[in-house]
């Protein structure tokens, strides 16, 4: 179990040989709105900003659907502005198709993303996994410790999507996350977490050393302190 814990701590490092790592910063705020007990609808702005300043900045409409405790279902919509290599600001339409799973096990609850995201306005010769069209896994895990108001959560997103002169789809990154939510009574939450986001199979591509904070609002919820879901830092790209 030691040599398994050793190894996946090891795993982001094996991309700094190839690659250079580049620091960023990024911040989310959304509200959402449940319109019942098994559906609802949220809107999240997010910036992204690297040493040159803003690099990309999005809303973000979404609907949910509960099928059950363990299944929820989304769409999202993004209008995505990013600034390209020349220093402008390139726009781009995006849909995500995510299946979430998740499963309580005492204080602790593991979860599991699939998403399918599209774009539209993406350059023929640009198979950036973010912005064009891939296949995300996103395994996660968090724990509500007991007599404290801060639950921490792990979690690791695979990317697969077209490489330049290949066909199919092939592993590009691995985003690891490290976060802190905290648990408000009420409707506020917030969320601060480091994600290394590593390039796969791209070698001269830069990794990301990241910064994010993550603050949402429930209309018309007001909730007692709840073991966290481990969906929030998801929605990041």
């Amino acid at each position: 179990m030691r040599h398994l814990v050793f190894s996946l701590l090891l795993l982001p490092m094996l991309g700094w040989a190839q690659n250079s790592t580049v620091f960023q910063l990024w911040n989310e705020a959304g509200v959402s709105y449940k319109v019942d007990k098994k559906q609802s609808i949220a809107f999240d702005l997010t910036t992204r900003h690297a040493a040159g300043g803003l690099q990309t900045y999005f809303p973000q409409v979404s609907y949910k659907y509960k099928v059950n405790k363990y299944i929820r279902p989304s769409i999202d919509y993004r209008l995505i502005n990013d600034r390209n290599q020349e220093g402008n600001m390139t726009l781009q339409h995006r849909l995500n198709a995510n299946l979430q799973f998740n499963q309580e096990l005492e204080r602790m609850q593991l979860g599991l993303r699939l998403r399918y995201q599209y774009s539209t306005n993406r350059l023929a010769d640009n198979f950036e996994p973010e912005f064009g069209q891939a296949i995300r896994v996103k395994p996660s895990l968090a724990y509500d410790l007991q007599n404290t108001d801060l639950e921490p959560q792990v979690s690791m997103e695979f990317f697969t999507g077209p490489m330049d002169g290949q066909t199919g789809y092939h592993l590009n990154r691995i985003r690891w996350s490290a976060g802190l939510a905290y648990a408000f009574k009420g409707p506020h939450s917030l969320e601060v977490a480091y994600m290394y986001d590593q390039r796969i199979n791209s070698p001269g591509a830069l990794n990301r050393a990241i910064l994010s904070f993550s603050y949402g609002y429930s209309i018309g919820k007001i909730k007692e302190k709840a073991p966290v879901k481990p969906q929030r830092n998801g929605r990041f790209l």
